[in-house]
């Protein structure tokens, strides 16, 4: 299949190159910003999970996705993410998508924000994946147009007004089996991965950096289209302020279930 992709190679190198590019970007801007002494709020999440990649043809599929992302571990809301899609797959690959999320954010932690906060949120995204010998590489590309909406009036406080803002986000998964070459039907497996958030727009003033996930994942393939994973991340924000900060620490559960419509 590769004979015919002579770039693939060259679309990894890239991929590695601007992971490194906006690292070394962030180091240099996040001091910057720093407006007055930061505060770290700690805090303990759990984030639950639901993907489906549903193939309707050889090219085209429809991506399904559902987060509720709980605080204080289980206890309160923290958001709701609900993200869906159109995927093309370039090759076996190379997936585009564009598609739509819906995020809602309440009030939690040391740190709230006054009150809920709805976003409606347009997305775009690159995906390359590729294999050196066992271990599975994924690079991310993501694309996102953030219309943030107001802040719901209460009784003794109007709405916040609305806002705009653009972010894009590169994310580096690697994926190993515990047994044979590749993740197949009753294989364990781990994965490790880190993204990083970068805001741009006239709105952003003191968080261009907005955050990082770093995190692990054992999971196990208990169908040949269906995979369960369980792990945890750490979650670094920035606030819009740009002094203060969380430290998130967050269980992690996935179910994986894919849908193919072609038979």
């Amino acid at each position: 299949m590769f004979q015919h992709l002579p770039c693939l190679r060259s679309l990894q190198r890239i991929a590695l190159s601007v992971a490194l590019l906006i690292t070394c970007f962030c180091l240099g801007v996040l001091p910057a910003q720093t407006i007055r002494p930061q505060e770290t709020a700690v805090q303990t999440h759990s984030w639950w999970h639901y993907f489906g990649t549903h193939r309707l043809t050889n090219q085209w599929s429809v991506h399904t996705e559902v987060q509720i992302r709980r605080a204080d571990v289980v206890a309160s809301w923290q958001q709701l993410l609900l993200r869906t899609g159109i995927n093309y797959h370039l090759t076996d690959n190379i997936t585009l998508t564009a598609g739509y999320c819906y995020v809602g954010t309440y009030p939690y932690g040391e740190q709230p924000i006054r009150s809920f906060r709805p976003e409606h949120r347009p997305w775009e995204q690159v995906l390359v994946r590729h294999f050196e010998g066992i271990v599975e590489f994924q690079h991310r590309f993501r694309l996102e147009q953030r219309f943030l909406g107001d802040f719901e009036a209460t009784a003794s406080q109007p709405a916040g007004g609305a806002d705009y803002q653009n972010r894009m986000r590169y994310r580096c998964l690697v994926t190993v089996p515990f047994s044979g070459d590749r993740v197949r039907a009753g294989t364990w497996f781990a994965n490790v991965y880190d993204e990083i958030f970068i805001n741009f727009g006239e709105s952003v003033r003191y968080n261009v950096f907005d955050q990082n996930r770093l995190g692990a994942n054992i999971g196990f393939q208990f169908l040949p289209s269906a995979n369960i994973q369980i792990g945890y991340m750490n979650q670094t924000i920035q606030k819009p302020n740009g002094f203060q900060l969380e430290s998130n620490n967050t269980l992690m559960f996935f179910l994986f279930y894919n849908l193919d419509f072609r038979q």
